[in-house]
């Protein structure tokens, strides 16, 4: 047999690694030794039958090698299956795919080094892949992945883009899990809040606009973390240290600025500061007509990335920043819906609207105005201030128009997958949709918070908090995430780490009602009924309106017995119905009914509001008032018509 010298080739590298092997072989050699052998069994039956080669076996580890990232990825998938059987074997994976050099002795180079430090983030049960794997299956059908952004490896000159598999019955690792293992933020920025120094204080959307737009360019530089939009307007119109917020943010660097516009000139200054010292690295100001904005909004992303050049890859031969529009009126009316919007309440989101529709009206092929609306429509739609058939099909429309202008915005498919969720009850799609949306944008807060309330809403609580932990860690100072995060906590029932989190939204924003009402709620299940009105004072305090506040009261009146209260709340309930013909509460009427224990009323508001397709009904199964209705055959009715998963019917 001849002998093989330095072939070089294309290959998709497999690394596969039991967890423990060590610590088990000091325990209980003849077991350590038994899970060995099953492990080679099963990967030396897979990968013949994947077109594959084992090239090498490291003790507990194999190594091999196939001609297709996608025989790879297959491969992979069924091995982790068939070592879920008894005896488990706890197995690692990683797949990566580039140039081998392949001689009598195995496979080496740097695509082996990299399908090791891939297979090194994995949990046990995982099959994590590259990012150049992920490109070549990622148009296949029934591969699923999750992405978890890109990473430094160490030995690894660039950043490698990081996917796990998420087919049923493959572990997939929690999001912090990756982010501890690797994190360095020394390749990250913060773009704090632009001052508006113009002497229209109403320019205040422009200078907020400039600021989101740069975060949006800089997004796109590969390897570069940047804080998310909600993070940094936490310290918007605050004096803290650049430092300080570095330290919060776990960022390295800052860039903050200031925007004056005068009739059609504006003038922009920036700067970016190194945040463990507080020196300057860079400073600058442009003084342009407004017709040049986009243009400047590109030279200052084009410096920071110039800046820290050194520390990740940058491809300098494309703009940073794309307008998608080259009308500057139908740009200035974007920014103002985007200021409205980013209020969001329903006030904010109504107002949004008209302003996008004048920048549509302006620039009709304008995706970011498209994207604009579908948010504000499905916003609308799921808090039931507007009838989910208006809302929703609205909202599929503008999602997908936006789409088929540019296909790389996550925001369209966050959009998509709620009117998938929410509306067409169509669980798969909206899988996908955020899915996509994380893939696109792994560092997007609202695609991983999106992704955790379908998961709140198919029942999987663990995955729920697992995303909602990963919008915090991508946004640790953004009051949405860690309100959506202490939810959950709350619905898992563990109280006192909700608490803490509410406390730290409240010492962040005191006028942050949502908290206030979170708090009341744990105080309720908690039985402690006097801490809870405390609370929903406070809540009620920070609401417009004559009949602020009739869910919540009614629902306490109703647990402490007091009946005639409760029905008081009904009717301001019933009153602000009558006021707002777009509003739906009959999810609302259905707490204070099933608080009261007039179970068939209940019941009525809920089949009512599944006939509406009123969207935050999908929540049926994870909103804790409701929990007293599970005994009742009528509601696996309901959830049969939604099509959740039935729960056991309890009997008393």
């Amino acid at each position: 047999m001849s002998e093989i010298s330095n072939i070089r080739l294309l290959a998709a590298v497999m690394f596969a690694d039991m967890v423990g092997y060590t610590k088990l072989m000091q325990e209980d050699e003849q077991q350590a030794k038994k899970l060995r052998d099953r492990q080679r069994e099963v990967i030396e039956g897979c990968i013949l039958q994947h077109r594959g080669q084992i090239m090498q076996y490291y003790g507990d580890g194999t190594l091999s090698m196939f001609g297709s990232a996608l025989d790879g990825v297959n491969c992979a998938r069924e091995i982790q299956l068939l070592l879920k059987e008894e005896p488990k074997v706890p197995l690692r994976i990683g797949i990566h795919i580039g140039d081998v050099v392949y001689d009598d002795e195995g496979i080496y180079g740097d695509a082996v080094n990299i399908a090791a430090r891939v297979q090194g983030l994995g949990t046990p049960g995982s099959v994590m892949i590259s990012g150049k794997v992920f490109d070549e299956i990622k148009n296949h059908p029934g591969v699923r992945v999750e992405a978890f952004g890109e990473h430094e490896l160490k030995n690894v000159s660039s950043p490698v883009g990081i996917y796990a598999i998420a087919n049923e019955g493959i572990e997939v690792p929690p999001q912090g899990h990756i982010r501890d293992i690797t994190g360095s933020n020394q390749n990250s920025v913060a773009v704090l809040p632009f001052m508006n120094f113009s002497s229209n204080e109403d320019n205040e959307y422009f200078s907020d606009g400039i600021t989101e737009e740069i975060i949006n360019s800089l997004v796109k530089v590969k390897g570069l973390q940047v804080a998310s939009r909600t993070s940094v307007f936490a310290f918007k119109n605050t004096p803290k240290d650049v430092r300080a917020i570095g330290k919060e943010l776990n960022v390295a660097t800052v860039l903050e600025g200031s925007v004056r516009v005068a009739a059609n000139r504006v003038r922009v200054t920036a700067q970016l500061i190194k945040t463990n010292d507080g020196f300057h690295i860079w400073s600058e100001n442009y003084d342009r007509e407004m017709k040049d904005i986009f243009g400047v909004q590109d030279e200052i992303a084009q410096k920071i990335a110039d800046k820290l050049e050194t520390n990740f890859t940058f491809d300098t031969s494309r703009r940073l920043y794309e307008a998608s529009t080259d009308s500057v009126v139908a740009y200035n009316n974007y920014l103002q819906g985007l200021f409205y919007w980013n209020k969001r309440t329903p006030e904010g989101a109504k107002k949004a609207i008209e302003y996008f529709e004048k920048a549509l009206k302006k620039c009709s092929t304008y995706t970011n105005a498209y994207s604009g609306l579908a948010n504000c429509y499905t916003f609308l739609g799921t808090i039931g201030h507007l009838q989910a058939k208006d809302a929703f099909i609205k909202a599929e429309d503008l999602a997908n128009k936006a789409i088929e202008l540019n296909n790389t915005r996550a925001d369209s498919y966050i959009s998509l997958g709620y009117v998938n969720l929410l509306y067409k009850w169509d669980f798969e799609a909206a899988d996908s949709n955020f899915r996509k949306a994380i893939t696109l944008e792994p560092e997007n807060e609202d695609a991983r918070l999106a992704f955790s309330f379908y998961n709140r809403v198919m029942g999987r609580m663990d995955k729920m908090l697992d995303q909602a932990r990963a919008a915090v860690k991508i946004a640790p100072v953004s009051l949405p995430a860690l309100s959506d995060l202490a939810r959950g906590l709350t619905i898992v029932e563990e109280y006192a780490e909700a608490l803490e989190i509410y406390d730290k939204i409240i010492d962040l924003d005191p006028n942050f009602r949502a908290a206030y009402e979170g708090k009341a709620l744990i105080y309720v299940f908690k039985k402690d009924f006097k801490n809870a009105m405390k609370q929903l004072r406070k809540y009620i305090k920070l609401m417009k309106g004559p009949n602020k506040g009739g869910t919540q009261l009614g629902y306490l009146a109703a647990l402490m017995g007091d009946t005639k209260e409760a029905n008081k709340n009904l009717e301001l309930m019933q009153r602000r119905q009558e006021e707002e013909p777009d509003l739906n509460l009959s999810l609302d009427f259905a707490v204070v009914y099933a608080g009261l224990g007039e179970v068939d009323k209940a019941f009525e508001y809920l089949f009512k509001a599944v006939e509406e397709k009123l969207g935050s009904v999908v929540l049926l199964n994870s909103i804790p008032p409701f929990n007293t209705l599970k005994s009742d055959l009528r509601y696996n009715e309901l959830l049969d018509k939604i099509g959740l998963p039935k729960q056991a019917v309890v009997v008393a």
